[in-house]
């Protein structure tokens, strides 16, 4: 535990910059003559450690009972409270407190406010150190630095005096086991004092993408293009020990490798990359996910650890410490972009040089890099901001023209890095930081938004309708759509294991095998992220190389298997999603019909002809439940046929039957394995 007598010690180490000349953000310290609370609103209460959502505890705990309380005045009051919440994580804490920086919680009062107090409730069992500043995200003022008393009869209302003029505030924790359980600020809006932010959910509207757009794939080696035709995405786990292995020349001089999924073909005089046959064959799109560290920094001392920085012991918290990574990505994009740029500014380990393939427009600079199990490579919202503000464009321009994928193609874009979960709150935090350390404000990943998600309870997997997934996933999208505007929302990684030894095993139905029931989930799911709002499903995984009963997470969730002589054994998921995509080719959705009761019922709408409609139902359950001569209510359709096509596990476009349609409506049977019935409207 770091005692008072550290402080000073520490005070250079504060996030980017902590200047003892600095002032408030407007330059000069200004009276309050009538100091009352100021309101801090949750939506305004920013960890930059990022530990909210697997944490087990919010920040804003730091401020969740100032109505409760008046410690300025506490003498007046009638009945006296004691704040009892902290904000401080509850899970693998230490993992949010690197050595010398700590946990950093930021309140935005929305607007200028003369400070002139604040108080603290201070109920640690220990002794440490505290920390409070006024400024910027990018100049902090140090204005208080004290020790908890750590004593329960020394516990109560402490009060600083701040005095000065931000908009901002900052305070610092050395310890998770320092216990704050409130902080009060007084004083007065220099200009408006701006109301609490209102953010009524609104159900976002369903994306406009037909089916044949929507889906994707998780994989990580170059597959036959055959196996990834219903899939327009493929995301390609790549490291950046294939791109950037060289362990001889130091920066700027580093000679990058371009061959990690292809080779130099000198048939066709070309580069030929397996990962681009798809792409070329059935006009989808690939990118690729940038993952760890170059292989200088993966062995040997260095042992794997921390952040893809320029230099050992270079600020992993500033942008301008990733000169090398930026370097590496400018070199992606100007050999994958869409733009030819000059071949002699490239640094190639391989020749002939090419430039302006046009094959990569989206890079993923990450995955799961906010996962608490990686230990000491857990990275915080500071430093994966600074990675991307340098991936980006050389933060803003600051590390070169080389630097930046930016520079080397102007269509290219970011994508964040897959989030273990659906953690809006990081999102929140990277477009805070974006606004408020980027001079042009502009929020760096507009490749899109990616969260992963995996249907699980108590060691095994569940039903997306027992998760309530569509719903969470509208949750996500609406969060998504109003605070970053136009970007991609997408949902990076989702499956089941077909192995019921897995903790992500598919649920079972009778009389239907595991490998069929992981087929009839994987499409429930699909459905559900499509009518949530969501821009895309990427499947995980592609290809297992392990038998279908092997106990390892995520080793069985493949939808077809690549057997011990090379040779492909496809699952019956893949039969499925060919049908699904297959048939719902040029589709969108289209309208919620029915979420209730033993049959769901979803409506989707040809985009090209849309007096084509396609009706998704089952029964959302997985006990065998079964409705016979259901009634489908089928709008604007004269008497006549319509086609019900069922899904089959050896067939690629699954199994037509007609079906009649009388007095508007189709008799149908209703099984917890879906069908599609296909309608054409007047």
């Amino acid at each position: 535990m770091l005692k008072h007598i550290a402080v000073l010690a520490l005070l250079p180490l504060v996030f980017f910059a902590c200047k003892s000349g600095a002032q408030g953000t407007h330059g000069a310290s200004m009276s309050c003559p009538e100091p009352h609370k100021i309101v801090v609103y949750k939506e305004n209460v920013y960890d930059l450690s990022g530990y909210e959502a697997q944490g087990n505890n919010q920040p804003y705990n730091l401020f969740d009972e100032n109505a409760l309380v008046d410690p300025r005045n506490e003498n007046a009051l009638s009945f006296p409270y004691t704040p009892s919440t902290d904000p401080q994580p509850r899970d693998h804490p230490a993992l949010y407190f690197p050595p010398g920086r700590g946990s950093r919680i930021v309140c935005d009062l929305q607007t200028q406010h003369r400070i002139s107090e604040v108080y603290l409730y201070d109920r640690s069992y220990t002794s440490d150190s505290v920390w409070i500043y006024t400024g910027t995200m990018s100049h902090w003022l140090l204005k208080a630095a004290f020790t908890t008393r750590g004593i329960p009869g020394l516990w109560g209302w402490r009060k600083f005096s701040l005095d000065d003029s931000s908009q901002y505030v900052m305070i610092r924790f050395s310890s998770y086991q320092t216990t704050i359980t409130e902080m009060v600020l007084y004083g007065c809006p220099v200009g408006k004092e701006l109301p609490a932010p209102i953010h009524p959910f609104i159900a976002p509207p369903f994306a406009k993408i037909p089916m044949k757009e929507f889906l994707g794939v998780n994989d990580f080696s170059g597959t036959s293009p055959e196996w990834l035709k219903p899939f327009y995405y493929s995301r390609m786990y790549a490291f950046t020990t294939d791109f950037d292995n060289d362990t001889v020349h130091p920066y700027p001089g580093v000679k990058y490798s371009m061959l990690r999924f292809g080779y130099w073909h000198t048939g066709l005089n070309d580069y030929y990359y397996v990962t681009e046959d798809n792409e070329r064959k059935y006009n989808h799109k690939v990118w690729y996910t940038m993952i760890g560290l170059p292989l200088w920094l993966s062995h040997g001392e260095y042992g794997a650890k921390g952040r893809p920085v320029t230099l050992p012991g270079m600020d992993p918290e500033d942008p301008q410490s990733y000169a090398r990574h930026a370097n590496m990505m400018w070199n992606l994009a100007a050999f994958f972009g869409n733009t030819k740029v000059d071949t002699n500014l490239m640094s190639l380990s391989h020749s002939p040089r090419r430039s302006g393939r046009g094959t990569l427009s989206v890079y993923e600079n990450g995955s799961e890099d906010d996962a608490f199990w990686i230990g000491d490579k857990y990275c915080n919202p500071l430093e994966y901001f600074a990675q991307s503000s340098a991936d980006y464009d050389g933060n803003e321009n600051r590390l070169g023209p080389l630097c930046g994928i930016r520079h080397a193609d102007s269509t290219s874009s970011l994508m964040t890095g897959g989030l273990v979960g659906l953690d809006t709150n990081r999102i929140r935090i990277y477009k805070f930081l974006c606004n408020t350390l980027r001079k042009d404000k502009t929020f760096l990943w507009k490749g899109g938004i990616q969260y992963h998600y995996y249907s699980s309870r108590d060691n095994h997997g569940i039903t997306p309708e027992e998760d309530s997934m569509r719903w969470k996933l509208a949750r996500v999208r609406e969060f998504t759509g109003r605070t970053a505007p136009g970007v991609p929302c997408i949902l990076g990684e989702n499956g089941y294991d077909k192995s019921q030894r897995s903790r992500q095993s598919t649920p079972l139905v009778p009389g239907l095998s595991a490998e069929e029931c992981q087929a009839v989930f994987l499409l429930r799911a699909i459905n559900a992220t499509a009518f949530s709002g969501f821009d895309s499903y990427i499947l995980y995984w592609l290809k297992d190389t392990n038998p279908a009963d092997d106990p390892g997470v995520f080793l069985t969730s493949g939808i077809i298997r690549q057997m011990p002589d090379g040779s492909y054994k496809p699952y019956p998921a893949w039969y499925y999603i060919n049908t699904f995509e297959g048939r719902l080719a040029n589709y969108a959705p289209d309208r919620i019909i029915r979420e209730t009761g033993n049959t769901w019922v979803y409506k989707y709408r040809n985009l090209q002809s849309p007096d084509s409609v396609a009706y998704f139902l089952y029964t959302p359950s997985h006990n065998g439940t079964r409705v016979e001569h259901y009634q489908l209510p089928v709008d604007r359709v004269a008497d006549g046929m319509a086609q019900e096509v069922q899904f089959a596990p050896d067939r690629l476009e699954g199994i037509l039957v007609d079906r009649p349609i009388s007095q508007g409506k189709v008799d149908l049977t209703v099984t917890e394995k879906p069908s599609l019935l296909l309608v054409k409207e007047k």
